[in-house]
């Protein structure tokens, strides 16, 4: 285990206590831990009486008591050692208690005066308590009991909390258990108990050293080697300045002086005091001769040497031992030999280091960094990099540098004047970067002057020197300025051509290696062509740039795709056009190019006229600028498409946006939802379109076409459509069955959409009544069945359809359909249904067209039957009926109903309360029991008895003498009464004149069909 050297950390905190208000000595052990109330954590020790032994716990600040200590070893000092071991000591005070202590050295309690205050723990109020704590058998363990039965050399044969106590005999030499306060190094002396002298070695955690001690043989701790070297090897103490020694799988390794290779990359070799402290330490960075000298920690004095940066010298230190830095040598011939003096090359700086802190070495290849340059002197010290790296060009315009030194050096240099290398004699130091080995090294490194002109020699200065130039103007009368490849071939060469005369030259490659981008003039073409040229032995018609070129000889490029383009009178170049603004006259179109000028007129007719019937044209490339997007009109399918134009040659048909082509030639744009073949078919009122397809009915005749058709236009929904209109139109709303207004954006929209309401009820007539809407809008559908269930809101009835458009509720429920008239309704329909006919009792099929019928309408006969079954005739002949042929009801309360010679037939049932023919006299008739087996109470006359009396009706086929109660009965025939004449149901009863007319009275009404005249007896 590795252990840093213990460092004093300043007190962050001062605390004071009041001492009255503390327990001190021994008795402050037994107290109870204290945190405090303060604001601040500060680690304290205090004895946990329970485990026997000192803890760590954190402090408030504020409001402790005795059992507070600052560090493990005060607490354990006082509270964690064995109060048997401790000496008498009877405390101060005036007080004088019998107390008994433990004598370590008799081995037995005895009695003593305590005094009251402070003391120690060996201090009982008992002597059993004296006893029981302290036996008068000493152990070997100072915690716990001894393990005899289990005997140790080392400590690999104990337990994982004990050690190997090694005593004087093999009694003595045990597993005894770990001190609480951990760390064996750490541990304080302890020479134990017994009467043995046994020569001990034990770390000094303040001096951090391996000390001698004599051990008594019993009660000591882990603290306590054998030698000297067990105690080393235990309690290392790391030499290094900054992170860990090297180990290989968990163990150190050594190094040495002869050895300091051993340490791997990133580490060097610490050589100590010892064998334990030369170890590998990690790099502390930088080239170590430039640290700064350390005279490091520890208590050895060891002579050292180190590298003095600013006198350049090796200079002798003393070293503590521990914790140095790497600029630490053992003598100054290795400090030197690291640390070596030389003397510096170059002329400014210092030489490029090596991973040996030594200057790099190098050669005529250059391996040095990127800013410096390769040094090559007389000897391999001063062959070294230099700083400061110019690039060739530069380093050949630097003067000539014999440097300093006493060698005598064949070099080469470059003649900037002359532009030739030149030999030279350099001293080995302090040289620059024009110094060559050789006279080819030289000029593979800089250019020598080549003769550049095609015509004889070039320009010579009044200097001497070459004349150099940029431009023309720079050269005498009769020289031209030549552009090389360098400065050196850009010179004033002879033979200057004057005007127009440069532009007839032919183009002329050159000679020499170079590749340099020129232009020059064909006159074939005129126009500014590319080419390479060599760099020497050129002639005028070479030119820098294509604007160069042709502000020297007027060129054009003629993208016309037949004959040449439109020139202008003053410039005798193209005329440029802009589309649309007929720019170029008659008989010339403007083509559209990839740059402004070669937007030229070109012969042909003009773009409006002709370029809707050319097929389009990708021309050829060239423009200075990638291919484009362009649209052209196709005839075939009437509409304008993208294609890529290449940029020259191209045609009319040949426009830079959409609108431009579709401005310039009819495009027919597709109304419908779906592709159609063209051209499109036009259709109008008087025009249908052909099956398949429908009308759509546009804003123009253009997108008034005929459509390819979805299915029924009916169902489909309503599509506004796209477009910029606002057409007003009307659709078909399936969900309420009604046709209703839209505005329609013109184009795209789907076949339900109609002119006028009109148009649209007469395609969409599917509702066959004014349906049941319910609260959001939608008209009530329903299901018709074989059973009679209503699936209708109150007051409505499900009108049977044959689809679910019309199978809806309508409007006018009747309780009993079977007494309605059979009606075949309104459609195009042909559906087989059933009603009831009521004159015959039968359910009879017939045909309904689908909308406008009524509820005496069914699916099926057994429908019909089951919802009208057939009944007896109540009447003794055929009831009564109205103008429709419906059977003539009536009721208790409403017998008037009833025409004459009729009277109301009240039954068990509304179908059997009808009017049934008879004009007798009620009184008069006999009694009648009827048919049926409704067992109805009633009451009938006597004409014998004269009175009511009680009788039970089977329901049908009675006659008039049929009374619901006998008051009734009574009110019609009077009891006890003769009755003389029976005057209802003539006309002249009531009636008198008045002004030559008959006037009927409103007695005579009431007395019209009920008057009897009676008188008593």
């Amino acid at each position: 285990m590795i252990r840093q050297r213990s460092i004093a950390t300043p007190q962050q905190f001062s605390f004071s206590f009041n001492p009255a208000s503390q327990i001190r000595g021994a008795r402050a052990c037994n107290l109870p831990q204290q945190i405090g109330t303060g604001p601040y954590r500060i680690p304290r020790w205090y004895y946990n009486s329970a485990r026997m032994r000192c803890e760590l716990f954190y402090w408030s600040g504020c409001c402790a008591n005795g059992n507070n200590f600052p560090s493990i070893h005060n607490c354990q000092k006082l509270c964690e050692v064995d109060p048997c071991k401790q000496d008498l000591d009877q405390g101060h005070g005036n007080a004088r208690q019998t107390r008994y202590y433990f004598n370590k050295y008799s081995r037995a309690c005895e009695q003593f005066n305590y005094r009251g205050i402070n003391g120690n723990r060996n201090n009982f109020e008992s002597l059993q308590q004296c006893q029981q704590q302290c036996s008068e058998v000493l152990g070997p363990c100072a915690y716990g009991s001894s393990t005899p039965q289990k005997p140790c050399f080392d400590n690999g044969a104990c337990d994982a909390n004990q050690f190997c106590h090694i005593g004087l005999s093999l009694l003595t030499t045990v597993c005894c258990n770990r001190s609480p306060s951990g760390d064996r190094c750490h541990q304080m002396l302890n020479i134990g108990l017994g009467n043995a002298f046994l020569r001990r070695w034990y770390f000094n955690v303040n001096t951090e050293h391996c000390e001698p001690f004599i051990y008594r043989g019993l009660q000591g701790n882990e603290n306590n080697f054998l030698s000297q070297k067990d105690c080393q090897m235990s309690c290392f103490v790391n030499p290094c300045a900054a992170g860990e020694p090297y180990q290989i799988q968990g163990n150190i390794i050594q190094c040495s002086p002869a050895k300091p290779s051993i340490c791997p990359p990133g580490h060097y070799c610490h050589i100590g005091a010892e064998l334990q402290t030369t170890v590998c330490c990690p790099n502390l960075g930088g080239n170590a001769c430039e640290q700064q000298m350390d005279q490091g920690q520890g208590h050895y004095q060891l002579q050292r040497w180190y590298w003095n940066v600013a006198n350049q010298r090796c200079i002798p230190f003393v070293y503590a031992g521990l914790k140095g830095t790497q600029n630490n040598f053992l003598n100054q011939e290795t400090c030197e030999r690291t640390c070596h003096i030389f003397e510096n090359p170059c002329v400014s700086g210092k030489p490029q280091q090596g991973m040996n802190n030594r200057p790099l070495s190098c050669n005529s290849n250059n391996n040095c960094a990127a800013s410096y340059w390769c040094h090559i002197g007389a000897i391999p010290q001063t062959t070294v990099c230099c700083p400061g790296r110019v690039d060739k060009s530069i380093a050949c315009q630097l003067s000539l540098a014999i440097g300093d030194g006493g060698a005598n050096l064949q070099r080469w240099y470059f003649n900037s004047n002359i532009h030739q290398c030149m030999p030279f004699t350099y001293g080995g130091l302090h040289g620059n970067q024009n110094n060559f080995l050789t006279q080819q090294q030289c000029e593979q490194s800089c250019p020598v002057f080549v003769n550049p002109c095609a015509l004889g020699e070039a320009q010579i200065g009044q200097s001497g020197r070459l004349q150099l130039c940029i431009s023309h103007n720079q050269c005498a009368n009769g020289y031209w300025c030549h552009i090389g490849a360098v400065s050196q071939t850009t010179v004033c060469c002879p033979g200057r051509a004057q005007g127009y005369a440069v532009c007839l030259q032919s183009m002329t490659e050159g000679r020499g290696d170079a590749s340099l981008q020129r232009w020059y003039y064909d006159v074939n073409t005129r126009q500014c062509l590319p080419f390479t040229y060599h760099g020497l032995m050129g002639n005028q018609n070479n030119f820098i740039s294509k604007q160069q070129c042709q502000l020297t000889c007027l060129a054009y490029v003629n993208v016309c795709p037949r004959g040449v383009p439109l020139l202008e009178m003053s410039t005798n170049q193209p005329r440029l056009c802009t589309f649309g603004t007929n720019s170029c006259g008659p008989n010339y179109w403007c083509h559209l190019g990839l740059v402004p000028n070669e937007y030229q007129c070109c012969p042909g007719a003009e773009t409006n006229l002709a370029a809707c019937k050319m097929p389009f044209s990708t021309g050829v490339k060239g423009a200075p600028a990638p291919s484009a997007n362009r649209w052209y009109y196709d005839i075939a399918t009437l509409t304008c498409k993208m294609f890529e134009y290449n940029g020259r040659k191209g045609n009319q048909n040949n426009f830079i946006t959409e609108a431009d082509c579709a401005d310039t030639c009819k495009v027919f744009l597709n109304p419908c939802n779906r592709s159609i073949s063209l051209p499109p078919q036009t259709c109008s009122g008087l025009r249908e379109c052909p099956i398949g397809t429908y009308c759509h009915y546009g804003s123009t005749s253009e997108t008034t076409i005929c459509c390819p058709s979805e299915g029924n236009r009916c169902e489909q929904p309503m599509s506004s459509g796209t477009g910029n209109e606002a057409l007003r139109r009307w659709y078909y709303n399936t969900q309420k069955g009604i046709c209703e207004m839209f505005m329609y954006n013109g184009l795209h929209g789907n076949a339900n959409n109609f002119l006028t309401k009109e148009n649209c009820e007469i395609a969409c007539k599917i509702n066959p009544c004014q349906p049941f809407i319910t609260s959001n809008g939608i008209y009530q559908t329903c299901v018709a069945s074989s059973l009679h269930i209503n699936s209708c809101p109150n007051g409505y009835w499900c009108n049977p359809g044959s689809n679910s458009l019309t199978t809806i509720c309508c409007p006018g429920a009747v309780n009993d359909p079977c007494n309605l008239p059979m009606i075949t309704g309104e459609g195009n329909e042909e559906l087989e249904r059933y009603y009831y006919d009521p004159m015959t009792g039968t359910c009879r099929v017939f045909i309904y067209q689908g909308m406008k019928g009524n509820q005496n309408n069914f699916l099926s006969q057994i429908a019909c039957q089951l919802r009208c079954r057939p009944s007896e005739n109540p009447c003794i002949g055929q009831p009564a009926t109205n103008t429709a042929g419906q059977i003539l009801f009536c009721s208790a309360i409403n017998k008037e109903v009833c025409p004459v010679n009729f009277w109301c037939h009240v039954g068990a049932t509304p179908e059997t309360t009808v009017c049934c023919p008879g004009a007798t006299n009620p009184c008069s008739v006999p009694l009648s029991p009827g048919s049926g087996n409704a067992n109805l109470s009633r009451w009938y006359y006597s004409s014998n008895n004269r009175e009511c009396l009680p009788f039970q009706y089977n329901g049908i086929r009675g006659n008039q003498n049929n009374f619901l109660s006998q008051t009734q009965c009574s009110r019609t025939c009077p009891e006890g009464g003769v009755l003389f004449q029976y005057l209802g149901n003539y006309p002249s009863v009531g009636k008198f004149a008045q002004d030559g007319k008959e006037k009927q009275s409103a007695e005579a009404k009431c007395l019209q069909y009920r008057l009897f005249l009676f008188t008593w007896k």
